[in-house]
């Protein structure tokens, strides 16, 4: 936990009638990184909708999917966000201004306008966004490791095998 972070009511964040700013330096439990994340973030009610905006940056350790090797990866996070304070049917509702008429569409998430906006979990939702689904060390990924090969003479011999794969080798050479 990043302390500073803790929730804050929707309700009090509406009666501030300005934004509301976090300084983040710190480790997230959730995700493991190699250095602190720094940055901030800010959060504004705006009557029906709740604008976040944030600049994060740190370093992650991965484990490449292909060559198993770790590698660091920088993430680095610049968003702005508008959740949409209220019933999840965005047409039921009618939005503050005609600015925001035409922005309802792409407004995706949804909190209870009687609850409360968690700027750790925001942080955890928009870096895991940045994540790479298949993790690769590089282009020069030397790929999976190879069994090696023992030769004598000129002859080659069977690689070496996992000892825990010989019945299946049985069951195919008869």
């Amino acid at each position: 936990m990043i302390p500073g972070l803790q929730a804050i009511s929707l309700l009090e964040l509406k009666v501030l009638a300005a934004p509301r700013h976090w300084s983040v330096e710190g480790h997230l439990d959730e995700i493991p990184s190699l250095t602190p994340l720094r940055g901030n973030i800010s959060a504004e009610h705006q009557g029906n909708i709740l604008e976040v905006k944030g600049k994060i940056n740190t370093i992650v350790t991965h484990c490449c999917d292909r060559c198993l090797g770790e590698f660091n990866q920088s993430l680095s996070l610049n968003t702005e966000e508008q959740i949409w304070l209220g019933v999840r049917d965005c047409q039921a509702a009618e939005p503050n201004n005609s600015n925001q008429l035409d922005q309802i569409d792409a407004l995706m998430e949804c909190l209870d306008p009687h609850g409360s906006f968690d700027p750790e979990r925001w942080i955890f939702e928009q870096l895991s966004l940045q994540m790479p689904l298949v993790k690769r060390c590089g282009a020069d990924c030397p790929g999976p490791p190879q069994p090696s090969t023992k030769k004598s003479g000129t002859q080659h011999q069977q690689p070496d095998i996992d000892p825990r794969w010989a019945a299946l080798r049985k069951l195919s050479s008869s």
